[in-house]
């Protein structure tokens, strides 16, 4: 069976995501304009570069969890993962974070632990890091 796009992103994005570990996170943003919304996470002093910039856009779950200031919070580990459309099993704890219908698309999945943890569910990811920003 072939791998969906969505599968596919979440496989390289991991791969980008792995050398994060131990990185600080910079800065957490969520905006709403009109009817989309985007969630910005950036994250600094990664294992191959100055920075990494996570946006995921058609948030459906965000969780933040968080001493007094996310600013310069270390990421122990950070992963990405594909949540399928119905029909197909999902991660135990992804269950628990949101609700399945039949209408909701295949999604992405993004945990960060550490002193302060968070987890992301979108529709929408895209990953940039310093190389890419300074193009």
């Amino acid at each position: 069976m072939l791998e969906s796009k969505v599968e596919a992103a979440c496989k390289k994005f991991q791969e980008i995501l792995t050398s994060c570990e131990g990185c600080f996170i910079d800065a957490i943003s969520f905006s709403a304009i009109g009817g989309r919304d985007y969630l910005d996470i950036r994250l600094v002093q990664t294992q191959k570069w100055d920075q990494v910039t996570v946006l995921l856009e058609g948030v459906r779950y965000f969780s933040i969890n968080k001493g007094d200031d996310i600013e310069g919070s270390f990421v122990d580990e950070i992963s990405v993962s594909y949540l399928p459309k119905a029909g197909s099993p999902w991660p135990c704890d992804a269950e628990a974070l949101l609700t399945r219908f039949d209408e909701l698309p295949e999604l992405y999945w993004v945990q960060a632990i550490g002193p302060a943890t968070f987890n992301a569910i979108s529709t929408i990811m895209t990953v940039s890091t310093s190389q890419d920003l300074s193009k």
